[in-house]
């Protein structure tokens, strides 16, 4: 230690020691300042003992039941000494020392979290969290029970929550032969702080205004969620230095994490091919379609975002119940949502509760294990979706009085509500050419085949994977390609029988692209009046090539035109009914103001290509938090806790190009 530090704790020491012989010796208590430091905390043993150590002779305590301190009062208490009884008849009985200045000092402290301060009544000013506290000297030996009267104020910002008071006891007694005792040690007395009932209210009333504007959505939910942690500290109900302190939690970075996964994995389009060779067991049956879809949907929701796993599985939901079964999407949503909510208990990171629940734990007590949950809820899963395929689809049954509920639903889910005003266009249907069939033979054009039979090809598909979307007027058609079209069944059917072909019931090479309601689907562009193609042909403005979407129809003065679309003059206000990819789609909406899309359609669209990329990333991300679950569980140290597994995975998301840095934001 150097030499001034030896002087500031030489200086110290005789400071406490001058107030603790010359302070007043009232009922108060006398403050010191500067207040000596102990090194004593709330810890335990490895024994599991407490570590503090009571005086040996005498006990200390607060007189009466200390009630809860309420935030923003003042108040006293008062705390009492008693010695403590004789084991026996034959000890010598105890009094206390009527020589000393003071038979009992205590020193007293209370930890500056708890909000409490303590009052001397010569400098009610200065409110200090340690106190020196003196009996009065006794003027005849007595081993009558002492007590002092403390003064207390309450910071009106102070948290609920219990707290202990630390008291330091410095006892003289004396035995009846004269003898003198010196007996010393610590004590803690538990208190418990409480908010003033208007501050409850005020809490209330805040709560009550967040629902409201989430019921009622006059603002976004992230702009009502800065809002509050804005106003909480300006009307005191929060302190300033926590308002932000969230954000620093691992479990929100846990969470932004599994959002981010989430994305990735929707936007590559995992879940449609996960879900495809489970579609033929499905047959007719709503109750199988329930039952399948909620374990599917269960399993994904335990590894990510309840609304996350929703969203994946809703294409799939909407083309199979609204294509499919004919039924409306409302009824198997319930029962499927409900699955997904369940499928979160089978993980700690199924839900966000469990993630906090999983921070904020106390200090000490272990954390809850990654599958640690699991087998309850493995049989909250199982039993919920047992009663949700059978009883609940029942009650949902009795519920739909309406048969057209059905026919609206499925309309509003799907482009038939575009289709609906072009009778001549029904589809897509899936038409293999064979090797021998007569396309092969004379190469037909895609234009050729428009003009016969009304057939527009969207999209061709050949053996090695190739496929191409909006296929040119001039490209040529020829054995073992498949053919994405759309056209009247009519002509659909008079084109597959004059050329030989082969028409799918179910879709094959294009089930996971072009059938795809995520990826592609149809809709009505209306021409903008500054349009720079005004007065120009599909043929001339090369429409395919220039905007890769497939033009098949033209809504113009009132008349729709299904033939001689290439040679029709654009006007302004023309209604075009075009087909092709959401990302095309975006495309043509973002970068070409020559139209303006009408109709609703996706705005996210699902990139296949990147499939292979983003389940390379999750599946790693799964692979480290098993291990750190199993494997640093009882190590004092966790280099890879869930917020580092989640965040690299998301990491890989970016990297690997599956979505992009502002997208992630």
């Amino acid at each position: 230690m150097t030499f001034g530090k030896w002087i500031i704790f030489t200086a110290s020491f005789i400071e406490m020691v001058f107030f603790g012989a010359c302070g007043y010796t009232a009922v108060g208590a006398e403050p010191v300042s500067p207040a000596p430091t102990f090194k004593i905390t709330d810890a335990k043993s490895a024994s599991g003992k407490d570590t503090s150590r009571a005086p040996r002779y005498v006990s200390i305590g607060i007189k009466n039941p200390l009630k809860p301190l309420i935030a923003g009062e003042k108040g006293s208490f008062e705390i009492k000494v008693v010695m403590k009884k004789p084991r026996n008849a034959e000890d010598n009985p105890l009094t206390w020392d009527r020589d000393a200045i003071s038979p009992v000092i205590a020193w007293i402290s209370s930890p500056a979290e708890s909000g409490i301060a303590f009052i001397d009544r010569t400098r009610t000013d200065r409110p200090v969290h340690h106190l020196l506290v003196k009996f009065p000297a006794l003027k005849k030996a007595t081993s009558q029970p002492l007590s002092a009267r403390i003064e207390y104020t309450l910071d009106p910002e102070a948290k609920s929550g219990h707290h202990v008071f630390w008291l330091d006891i410095i006892a003289e007694l004396t035995v009846a032969k004269g003898e003198k005792i010196h007996d010393m040690g610590i004590v803690k007395l538990p208190f418990e702080v409480d908010t003033h009932l208007k501050t409850k209210l005020l809490m209330l009333l805040v709560v009550a205004a967040v629902v409201f504007l989430f019921i009622v959505e006059w603002v976004r939910v992230d702009v009502v969620g800065i809002l509050m942690m804005v106003l909480l500290p300006e009307l005191g109900l929060l302190n300033a230095r926590d308002a932000f302190r969230g954000l620093s939690s691992n479990a929100v970075i846990a969470i932004i994490g599994v959002m981010i996964i989430s994305y990735g994995l929707n936007r590559a389009g995992l879940v449609s091919r996960m879900i495809q060779p489970v579609l033929p067991l499905i047959r007719k049956s709503t109750s199988r379609l329930v039952m399948i879809f909620s374990a599917m949907i269960a399993a994904v929701s335990s590894v990510m975002q309840n609304t996350g796993a929703a969203v994946l599985f809703l294409p799939a939901i909407r083309l199979t119940a609204s294509h499919k079964l004919k039924v409306p999407v409302s009824r198997v949503l319930m029962p499927i949502g409900m699955a997904a909510i369940l499928g979160g208990t089978l993980t700690m990171i199924g839900t966000s509760p469990l993630i906090l629940l999983n921070d904020i734990l106390p200090q000490g007590m272990p954390k809850f294990g990654f599958l640690e949950l699991s087998p309850i809820g493995l049989a909250l899963v199982i039993g919920g979706i047992l009663f949700l395929s059978t009883g609940g689809m029942r009650m949902l049954a009795r519920l739909s009085h309406d048969p057209s509920d059905g026919k609206a639903d499925a309309r509003h889910m799907t482009q038939d509500a575009v289709l609906a005003s072009y009778p001549l266009i029904t589809g897509p249907y899936e038409i293999d050419v064979p090797e021998d069939s007569r396309a092969e033979k004379e190469s037909p054009e895609v234009v050729t085949l428009r003009k016969h039979y009304l057939v527009n090809i969207v999209g061709m598909a050949g053996d090695k994977g190739t496929f191409e979307v909006a296929p040119l007027p001039k490209t040529a058609i020829r054995g073992g390609l498949s053919l994405c079209i759309f056209g009247p069944p009519e002509g659909v059917k008079d084109f597959v029988r004059d050329y030989g072909l082969v028409l799918q019931k179910e879709p094959i090479r294009f089930r996971n692209t072009l059938f795809n309601p995520s990826i592609a689907g149809i809709v009505e562009v209306v021409v903008s009046p500054r349009s720079r193609l005004l007065g120009k042909t599909i043929e001339e403005i090369h429409f395919r090539k220039t905007f890769g979407v497939n033009p098949l129809a033209i809504h113009q003065s009132g008349n729709t035109y299904y033939r001689k679309l290439a040679n029709l003059p654009i006007r302004a206000g023309d209604t075009i009914l075009v087909h092709g990819t959401w990302e095309q789609l975006h495309s043509l909406q973002e970068h070409h103001q020559n139209f303006i899309i009408i109709s609703q359609f996706e705005n996210e669209f699902q990139q296949p290509d990147k499939a292979n990329r983003a389940l390379v990333c999750f599946l790693l991300t799964l692979f480290l938090m098993v291990f750190s679950n199993f494997y640093f569980q009882h190590k004092p140290y966790n280099p890879l806790p869930l917020s580092v597994c989640l965040m690299l995975g998301a990491l890989g998301m970016i990297l690997s190009k599956v979505m992009t840095i502002g997208e992630a934001y």
